[in-house]
């Protein structure tokens, strides 16, 4: 837009004068928009394929990453009232790891308690699938809000820095904290809505390849800490 109203000014100039640019950052702008974006997109894509392989519910990955567009939204609402800058500092440094950890938490306690013994082979109706995912939610539902609270409470003294440094790390702290809230909101809301619309009501409990992996490390571990039990030394 800048370049039409400077090329409208040039024909209006007097033979021989011309405008001439001195400094042009729009090549460094659209690099870092790029790179922004395609930043956010891989780490999108890198987070939504471990969740369905460590998840082992395809459903239950689509639920907890279509969490991440959704809390972006909040945060770009919220960065827009409050005045923060979308740029290559406060959104590069976005972790879509810590967004979706009270998503994730929320989605684990509902498909440990519909894989239960008791619900083992049954189909549930509508009424008991909401009932039964209330009851999942709502067992774990202080675990996810700790569990981002402490997160949240790590960006409070940066949200105190004043001068440079107040200038240069304020609006990704800012914006996190943002993107976490968000995602909170939605953890405690929008995922059990999906879990209870969009999971199967049939409970066939099948071993996943997240399932092999934890037992592996929990043969590990215990005979790590029977080892350390065994050998107590001072």
């Amino acid at each position: 837009e800048l370049e039409k109203r400077v090329a409208k000014v040039q024909q209006m100039l007097p033979e021989g004068i011309s405008v001439e640019p001195y400094l042009n950052r729009s090549e460094l702008v659209n690099r870092n928009i790029s790179t922004v974006v395609r930043n956010l997109v891989e780490g999108a894509i890198i987070v939504f394929v471990v969740l369905i392989i460590f998840l082992g519910n395809i459903r239950a990955g689509l639920i907890v990453a279509s969490v991440i567009p959704l809390a972006m939204l909040f945060a770009f609402i919220l960065m827009r009232i409050f005045g923060v800058t979308a740029n290559l500092m406060s959104l590069g440094a976005i972790d879509f790891g810590i967004v979706v950890d009270g998503s994730i938490v929320i989605v684990e306690g509902i498909l440990a308690h519909l894989y239960s013994n008791k619900l083992k082979g049954r189909t549930l109706s509508g009424t008991e699938m909401d009932e039964e995912v209330e009851k999942g939610a709502s067992g774990v539902v202080r675990s996810a809000t700790f569990a981002v609270f402490i997160i949240l409470i790590v960006f409070f003294p940066i949200l105190t820095l004043s001068g440079i440094e107040g200038k240069y790390f304020t609006p990704m702290a800012k914006t996190l904290v943002f993107c976490i809230i968000g995602a909170l909101l939605l953890s405690l809301t929008y995922v059990p809505m999906m879990a209870s619309v969009f999971l199967k009501r049939t409970v066939s409990v099948k071993r996943t390849l997240a399932d092999r992996f934890f037992d592996w490390l929990n043969r590990g571990y215990r005979r790590t800490l029977d080892f350390c039990l065994k050998h107590i030394w001072g």
